[in-house]
């Protein structure tokens, strides 16, 4: 099968190259679509109003390899449009950092998933815990995930989302629920030359309840969320329907 993988840390990250690594050990013709940048936090954004660059890299495990100057959804939606139509699948990751709960809202790894979704391909992203500096055990996990995916395929625009927890020996893998996450946040004031900046900090909320995959995965268990891209709240807009 061929798969267009994508991530949001960038073309040179640890985390793609591994990714690659799994999927070409497992059979597969992988095409890289990455940033050529850091892009984290890019969300679901696309570049308008400016030409994307494009430049083919050397990349280990992969057929193909560009290093795109724009989103992680502007890389997949180029790649599967231009650079590999013949796609039949969108892996985005692995992410340096959890992507669970209303975190996902922010998320260029899942923006790249969900485009592939979008694109009406099967696709999941792939992230873990920041402390870790190992991907291969993500990696190889998502190789698994992703043939259980593809024998039971997901619903049109789904995308499984899948994070692994900081320890080694993971306690298993678990379906989860998204839900808020609580953070202690603020915004440090930076003054020069006459002008102001803001630098958003903080971390998470420890004495408030988390989000259900947040929890489970500080509990030791890699999840598995089905974020789908229909953000509607069908049964609160059908009783606005009766309102209005």
């Amino acid at each position: 099968m061929t798969i267009l993988i994508s991530n949001d840390d960038g073309v040179f990250a640890p985390g793609i190259a591994a990714l690659v690594q799994a999927f070409s050990k497992a059979g597969h013709e992988v095409i890289v679509c990455a940033p050529d940048s850091q892009r984290s936090a890019a969300s679901h954004s696309l570049t308008l109003g400016r030409p994307l660059t494009v430049r083919e890299t050397p990349f280990p495990g992969a057929a193909k390899a560009y290093a795109i100057g724009g989103t992680p959804a502007d890389c997949v939606k180029l790649g599967m449009m231009v650079l590999c139509p013949q796609a039949q699948a969108v892996v985005s990751g692995v992410n340096k950092g959890y992507n669970a709960g209303t975190d996902i809202l922010y998320s260029g790894t899942v923006a790249a998933a969900l485009e592939g979704a979008i694109c009406g391909v099967p696709a999941m992203a792939v992230s873990q815990a920041a402390e870790r500096t190992d991907y291969v055990r993500a990696s190889e996990l998502a190789v698994s995930l992703f043939d259980r995916m593809m024998a039971q395929p997901l619903e049109a625009l789904c995308v499984m989302n899948v994070n692994y927890p900081a320890c080694d020996e993971i306690k298993g893998v678990t379906a989860a629920l998204t839900g808020q996450i609580h953070y202690t946040e603020t915004y440090s004031l930076i003054e020069h030359d006459g002008e102001r900046a803001y630098v958003l900090s903080g971390g998470v909320d420890h004495t408030k309840a988390q989000s259900d995959d947040y929890e489970k995965l500080r509990a030791g268990y890699a999840t598995v969320t089905i974020v789908h891209a229909d953000l509607t709240d069908r049964h609160a807009s059908n009783f606005w329907k009766t309102l209005l």
